[in-house]
């Protein structure tokens, strides 16, 4: 009976055609936990393997290739001064009076007294020419070691410009030098002074940058026809690494720097792989137990959905299949189960009728609708009567205004329209958009969005990121136009927008051509599409790749609360730098200070903490971080004018004829320091879109504004850019081995001001500048009026201008002393009472 009962169970389900296999969600799960272990560890392979490696050979690289232009640009430096002293001391009025004598006894006293002047010269000669010049001489007539001595002594006194020669004499490598000499009234009097040093010289100065570091070696390369020939001439230091060698020419084409780290500069840029093992091991343990909680999950969905299908097989409502791919199968067999049940007894017919009238209607219910929304891409153009449009909220270079009464979402759409409408009749299809950290960011950046798309224009949203970002990206996403929704360094209840359209910042004009579009109202429209990306990492890369630095520095960043408070320090820190974060988390309501770095007391906190925790400098952003100032290790406020004097200095060295470019409000000492050192100095307008646009037109190589906007063109992009310009800071401070202080103790210590804002209204602080332009009486100052009024005099200099970004006047005062600066300040004081009898100059 029993077994006939097992044979009665077994037929059934034979008979049914349904068996159980074998599961096969579960041979998906191994086969997928296979594939992502094997690729977790080919990953974890490639970054702990090749990539590490290649990192730390490119960082070294990189580091020993900046330690060899360092020692090449060191000596050649050394080389010119030495030249300039020799030339100065040839034209002495001892020597010229030896050389028109002629006679021996007192060209010797003349090389007694000049080697007592040089004393780091191995042997000076002072050799007399006559009308013959150098057609009999010999090496041996007037006391030369060689051939090589003679030799230049040869071609110097035939006109030749002649560049330093090394050789070996009894056992040591010399290097001498010729330079002729002209008795500026004796036709027929002409002399040659031949100096020599020791190779010890050239050593010890490749000793003081990086001799711990590696081994420097300097060589000559003798060329005689099809032959050449490299020998060293002098080294110091030892170096183990000969594949990370790097090597820097020098520009008289004969002589070079090779640089080879040691052991110890490859620990400073070796990658520990703890962190990057540990990593792997939490991912390892987390996608088994990732994978099996899906699994789980899957099936008991799975099991779920079923029961609801098999309940809801007979029944005529609609319902929603939580798994789509089980879509068919529930249609299925509600169809089949409702003509079974139609089947049984009478009214057959309209039973049918109506359960296939429900699985149409069901089948119609359960499909994703394709309409889209009925105002999806439509904007309406601006009504008549709309709300006047503020003049005052239009800068001269950017638009600023009160969230709560200047900047309604109404105003906004406008804005947003009338920009919309421009690119696309400027052919600019796309638009990136961006914001800063304010709490009305967002809200703004939505509906100048809406608005944009609403014209036909695509938006890229890059997100919260710094104003530079936002450039960077109109840089290198092919895309020419872009907008960030920030009111830079105003108060909190500020905001408003910086506008690139088609590479060019919107400004003057162009910005008030906006503004007609916005009164006139006649807006394109269309359906643009909305796409986000995220440029932050590119942009780090790309400043990580640019920036190398020697030895790691301890840098306190102060990023007030403001957008830059996420990728200042996470650059530097990828620099290999030590970063202590002070106000970086990003609060649109700024509770620490106020978002300028320009005003000193908002750089009190930076400089407590520099001197407190023992760093090499501090850095401070505004809102945006567009702009930059800098403290010393001391706590001492950089003005940024200084600053670029140190930046100039670095660019101008390594391009010689380079444009500078910076605003109304910077020293005089910068045109004479760019000048110096044979840049060319361009003074022009306050304002980061005027700035911009000047960089550009010159194809300046660097720019700068005395607020702290500092403009890159030698391998950068050429736009306001603090994040890098603080890291380009690091480099040369790093590089040079010397502290920020020490290095501008070199520039001129002038009595200064800062800014000194004059409180004002929007429309009097135009007219009184006018006023002063058109009346003011200045003396003996030469007046520049591009922005405002600044005044030159012999010892120093004053401006007074209308500020672009707020209702004031922004005074600022320089002079060699404390009396000539309090003589200027009271001549604007004395104009200014004239011009505006009730205004408080407050200076």
């Amino acid at each position: 009976m029993a077994n006939n009962k097992k044979k009665e169970e077994l037929s059934a389900e034979v008979t049914q055609g349904i068996l159980a296999g074998s599961n096969y969600l579960q041979r998906l799960w191994l086969y997928a936990l296979l594939g992502m272990l094997l690729s977790l560890l080919a990953g974890f392979a490639y970054l702990l393997f090749l990539r590490d490696a290649a990192l730390q050979e490119q960082q070294v690289t990189r580091a020993a290739r900046s330690v060899a232009v360092q020692q090449a640009a060191q000596i050649e430096h050394q080389l010119i001064q030495f030249q300039s002293r020799l030339g100065a001391a040839a034209n002495a009025p001892l020597a010229l009076s030896a050389i028109a004598s002629g006679q021996a006894e007192d060209l010797a006293l003349v090389e007694k007294a000049m080697l007592d002047y040089f004393t780091d010269v191995a042997s000076l000669r002072l050799i007399a020419l006559g009308e013959l010049g150098t057609a009999t001489l010999e090496a041996s007539d007037v006391g030369l070691r060689n051939h090589i001595e003679l030799d230049l002594v040869r071609r110097t006194s035939q006109g030749e410009t002649v560049t330093p020669e090394s050789y070996q004499f009894e056992g040591r490598w010399l290097t001498s030098l010729a330079r002729s000499v002209q008795h500026p009234h004796l036709a027929d009097r002409s002399a040659v002074i031949l100096a020599t040093l020791d190779n010890s010289v050239f050593a010890d100065s490749l000793a003081a940058i990086g001799a711990e570091l590696g081994r420097s070696s300097l060589s000559q390369t003798y060329v005689t026809g099809n032959f050449s020939n490299t020998t060293e001439i002098a080294a110091t230091g030892n170096g183990a690494a000969m594949e990370y060698a790097a090597e820097a020419d020098f520009n008289n084409g004969t002589w070079s720097i090779r640089f080879t780290p040691s052991a110890q500069m490859l620990s400073l840029y070796r990658v520990e792989p703890i962190g990057l093992l540990v990593v792997m091991a939490v991912l390892v343990a987390a996608v088994p137990v990732a994978m099996l909680v899906f699994l789980v999950g899957t099936q008991r969905a799975m099991g779920t959905e079923v029961e609801t299908i098999l309940e809801s097989a007979e029944r005529k409502t609609s319902y929603q299949v939580g798994l789509p791919a089980l879509l068919p199968l529930a249609r299925q067999l509600r169809r089949i189960t409702l003509q079974q049940a139609s089947q049984l007894g009478p009214g057959s017919a309209a039973r049918q009728a109506k359960p296939a009238a429900a699985a149409a209607e069901a089948e119609a219910d359960t499909e994703d609708s394709t309409e889209p929304p009925a105002d999806a891409g439509e904007t309406a153009p601006a009504p008549a009567g709309a709300a006047p449009v503020p003049d005052h909220i239009f800068r001269a270079y950017d638009i600023r205004g009160i969230v709560e009464t200047e900047l309604s979402d109404a105003l906004v759409t406008r804005i947003g329209q009338a920009l919309g409408t421009l690119a696309g009749e400027q052919n600019q299809q796309a638009i990136i958009v961006a914001s800063d950290g304010r709490t009305s960011s967002p809200a703004i950046k939505n509906s100048f969005v809406r608005a944009l798309l609403g014209t036909g224009r695509d938006v890229v949203d890059i997100g919260l990121v710094p104003t530079p970002v936002l450039y960077y990206a109109t840089h290198t996403l092919d895309i020419r136009s872009g907008v960030v929704v920030t009111a830079s360094h105003n108060p909190a209840d500020y905001n408003g927008f910086k506008i690139t359209l088609d590479g060019k910042p919107l400004a003057g004009n162009d910005l008030q051509r906006l503004k007609e579009r916005m009164v006139a109202g006649n807006f394109g429209s269309g359906a643009g599409r909305l796409a986000k990306q995220d440029v932050k990492a590119d942009y780090l890369d790309a400043v990580l790749g640019d920036i190398v630095i020697s030895n790691p520095l301890k840098i306190v960043v102060d990023a007030g609360n403001g957008a830059a408070g996420e990728l200042a320090p996470a650059m530097l820190e990828g620099l290999g730098c030590e970063v202590v974060r002070l106000h970086c988390d990003i609060d649109g309501s700024f509770p620490n200070h106020h978002p300028d770095p320009s005003v000193d007391e908002n750089l009190t906190d930076l400089q407590a903490t520099v001197t407190q925790v023992g760093a090499d400098f501090g850095v401070a952003f505004d809102g945006d971080g567009d702009r930059l100032c800098v403290v010393t290790a001391e706590g001492e406020i950089v003005r940024n004018d200084t600053l670029l004097m140190l930046f100039a200095q670095d660019v101008v060295s390594r391009n010689p004829g380079a444009d500078v470019v910076f605003d109304v409000k910077c020293s005089s000492h910068l045109t004479q320091l760019v000048s110096k050192h044979g840049g060319r100095p361009v003074l022009w307008k306050t304002g980061h879109a005027f700035m911009r646009e000047k960089v550009s037109e010159t194809g300046a190589l660097l720019g700068g504004e005395f607020s702290g906007h500092i403009y890159f063109g030698e391998r950068w992009f050429g736009f306001d850019d603090a994040i890098y310009a603080a890291a380009r800071l690091a480099e040369i401070i790093s590089g040079t081995g010397m502290d920020l202080a020490t290095l501008l103790s070199e520039y001129p210590q002038t009595a200064n001001t800062p800014e000194i804002r004059i409180p004002s209204s929007e429309a009097e602080k135009f007219e009184i500048t006018r006023k002063l332009a058109e009346s003011a009486d200045f003396g003996l100052g030469k007046v520049t009026s591009i922005d405002g009024i600044r005044v030159d005099y012999n010892d120093g200099w004053g401006l007074l201008r209308a500020s672009n970004t707020g209702p004031t006047l922004i005074a600022r005062f320089e002079a060699n002393d404390v009396d000539a600066l309090e003589r200027i300040k009271q001549q604007f004081r004395d104009q200014l009472k004239r011009a505006a009898p009730d205004l408080d100059p407050g200076f």
